[in-house]
């Protein structure tokens, strides 16, 4: 039988390639833990660590519990996972006969595949803690797991054996210590985001300072949020040219955000982060935002004033109310205008991009026509930021006259004045744009005058 085509040959092309985006509203906090293999997993609440295994006492737990008391919160929160070369096992000091021991082991084979192995061990008549590590010891070293464990008085320690990593959880009568870990916290963050880059802010547990100038570089490089917190009395001592806050400073960080909190065991971090995200970027700003679950600072004026003049942030009560105060990030810049511009060049990327490889008739032209569909692209991107708050609406000039200033201008050359090696290379050059800041109003002075007339 002929084929219809021979009479009417239809090709329809879909043009319909979507671009994934980069998210401006997730956080991630990063510690060490052996819950899971993986270097990222998710959480909707801080219930599901503790349903895993992790102890109430972990900064982990701290950090994801203090991010979900706000209200409103985000919907999740990346895990990001510090390497733990060894993690130990304490058998209770009053085992019970016949109690029934579990550990669950979990590696990656030479194929990078997630395994998994449970031993069981059941404690026999009259059990000590002795007795009890010593039956763990050996069902664990018999294991798959590429691990080594020994034991000593009542504690097992299993390490990982050939630089491999592993995950463990156990049930019975046993308790683990918060982990700790050797690995550089640029080194995890790599590899957290190697296996998942869907996150944007960054809150790291660990207090010491060669840590936290270790993630804020890495914060800076990699086009990531990073927020922190300090508690040591320098901070707030205006002498004081040393503490974290200043050292941040004279990095002139653009991308790490650090608050005093007298508090070390709270993430005040944590929690203003995970509110603001709940905000489209350039529609919140991080001052003057209340905060569920986090102590106050009651600090004198001058020490607040030591604390803004670095560059960093409090949160303080004012008569009935405590809120978050200025906002800024280590350079100075307002906190919601890094993350607006982060935004924006994600969108202007995705818009233009989109427009190029979805072009009708196959290609952007180098015309004139052309060049406006790029400019076309840019202004998707300039008016949603309008919608969202970052960019400032037209507005009327303060002179009187009718003139409208506008929300942005966007310059772009003409086909003809291109270059021919620009056009044989087939590079357009010479698109910029220039946009007003919306901003925020954080403080307000007013002046009055009282009389008998006007």
């Amino acid at each position: 039988m002929a084929k219809i085509d021979r009479i009417v040959n239809v090709q329809i092309s879909l043009n319909t390639t979507a671009i994934k985006e980069k998210s401006f509203s997730d956080m991630l906090i990063l510690g060490p833990h052996v819950l899971s293999v993986g270097r990222s997993m998710i959480v909707t609440g801080p219930d599901e660590l503790l349903d895993a295994g992790m102890q109430p006492t972990d900064p982990i737990y701290l950090a994801v519990s203090d991010a979900f008391k706000q209200i409103p919160t985000v919907n999740r929160v990346f895990i990001g996972r510090m390497l733990v070369a060894s993690q130990t096992l304490t058998v209770a000091a009053d085992p019970v006969a016949g109690q029934t021991y579990t550990v669950t082991l979990g590696w990656r084979d030479t194929a990078g595949v997630v395994q998994s192995d449970t031993v069981t061990y059941v404690a026999g008549s009259t059990p000590t803690p002795t007795s009890v590590a010593t039956g763990l010891l050996a069902v664990i070293n018999a294991s798959d797991a590429p691990v080594n464990a020994t034991a000593t008085t009542g504690v097992i320690t299993v390490s990982a054996t050939g630089g491999a990593t592993f995950s463990m959880t156990s049930t019975g009568s046993l308790s683990s210590p918060v982990p700790t870990s050797a690995e550089p916290a640029a080194t995890a963050l790599a590899a957290v985001r190697a296996e998942n880059d869907d996150w944007y802010g960054i809150v790291l547990t660990s207090r010491v300072q060669a840590t936290v100038l270790q993630v804020a570089e890495w914060a800076e490089s990699n086009e990531k949020m990073f927020g922190t917190s300090v508690a040591a009395s320098a901070a707030i001592d205006p002498a004081s040219t040393t503490d974290l806050i200043s050292l941040l400073k004279q990095g002139q960080y653009f991308r790490t955000n650090v608050w005093y909190h007298s508090d070390a065991g709270e993430y005040i971090e944590a929690a203003i982060m995970a509110k603001a995200f709940t905000f489209y970027p350039g529609a919140e700003t991080w001052a003057n935002k209340r905060l569920a679950g986090i102590a106050y600072d009651n600090l004198l004026e001058g020490q607040a004033q030591a604390v803004f003049n670095k560059n960093g942030n409090t949160f303080e009560p004012f008569r009935n109310f405590a809120i978050t105060q200025n906002g800024r990030v280590a350079a100075g810049e307002w906190i919601d205008v890094i993350r607006f511009r982060d935004w924006l060049a994600e969108q202007c990327k995705v818009n233009v991009v989109s427009a190029i490889i979805n072009a009708n008739g196959g290609k952007v032209p180098y015309t004139d026509a052309g060049i406006q569909i790029i400019a076309s692209a840019l202004r998707v991107a300039l008016d949603l930021g309008v919608a969202r708050g970052g960019i400032a609406p037209p507005e009327m000039a303060s002179d009187g006259s009718d003139t409208v200033i506008p929300s942005y201008v966007i310059n772009v050359p003409l086909a003809s004045s291109v270059s021919f090696n620009n056009k044989a290379n087939r590079l357009l050059q010479d698109v910029n744009f220039t946009a007003r800041l919306a901003g925020a109003i954080h403080t307000v002075e007013i002046k009055g005058a009282l009389s008998y007339a006007l």
